[in-house]
């Protein structure tokens, strides 16, 4: 199985999965083309699976408290 990464977007904030390997990606959010080597990565999970539980946890509680700033954990 391959990593997976969640990623902060520099441009808009919002949190997305990407594979270890992939160098770009379009933000599902503002559309802007993503650089991954340079986007703050938040965390990784060896599944995708396990990484789509861990964004859900993550955006669920940034909505809870939106003026929480999360800082890479990698």
């Amino acid at each position: 199985m391959a990593t997976t990464l969640i990623l902060k977007c520099p441009n808009c904030g919002g949190l997305f999965l990407a594979g270890i390997t992939q160098k770009t990606k379009v933000c599902p959010y503002c559309g802007k083309s993503v650089n991954l080597e340079k986007a703050l990565r938040v965390a990784s999970a060896v599944s995708s699976m396990e990484a789509s539980e861990l964004l859900k946890q993550l955006k669920t509680s940034t909505a809870k408290n939106p003026r929480s700033k999360f800082k890479g954990v990698i």
